[in-house]
């Protein structure tokens, strides 16, 4: 399949549009992480176009994680600037930094028996739940609450 025809079948699929793709495309076009109706903020031909280069390139970030790593949204919406991007950017790393730095950072400290300072483990704690968010914004609330509340449950006393 060419890099046109993926392009076309990507945005598609984020715009929620319908498109007609045989097994052996849509088995091509699963290392590309766009997901079904992604919503008209970031989904503009020229992203797409980006981020298949990229992940041809060895990117594994899927379409909005990337979109937002980058600062790429839809020109012509309000708010889509580089400026307010970033700034949307940094005030989600900030609340999971102080968010993880608590939920992680008691997971760590049970997870390694107490052996490590609390202050260590916040630190951990804090560079966890940011990486996390990084990677995988759609799974936040998951990953930066939930997951280290089930670990503190199942290796807590």
């Amino acid at each position: 399949m060419n890099k046109a025809r993926k392009i076309d079948i990507l945005y598609k699929r984020a715009k929620g549009q319908q498109y007609n793709a045989t097994q052996s495309e849509l088995e091509e076009l699963y290392k590309y992480k766009v997901d079904f109706n992604e919503g008209d903020f970031y989904t503009t031909r020229e992203n797409i176009t980006k981020y298949v280069t990229a992940v041809d390139n060895g990117s594994r970030l899927p379409f909005y994680d990337w979109c937002m790593n980058n600062k790429l949204a839809d020109k012509r919406r309000k708010g889509s600037n580089e400026a307010a991007i970033s700034g949307r950017n940094k005030e989600k790393a900030m609340s999971a930094i102080f968010i993880g730095w608590i939920t992680w950072g008691m997971a760590v400290y049970w997870l390694f028996n107490e052996k490590l300072s609390v202050g260590v483990c916040a630190i951990i704690g804090a560079g966890i739940s940011y990486a996390l968010v990084r990677t995988s914004r759609k799974t936040a609330p998951f990953s930066v609450i939930v997951l280290p509340l089930l670990l503190l449950v199942l290796f807590g006393r």
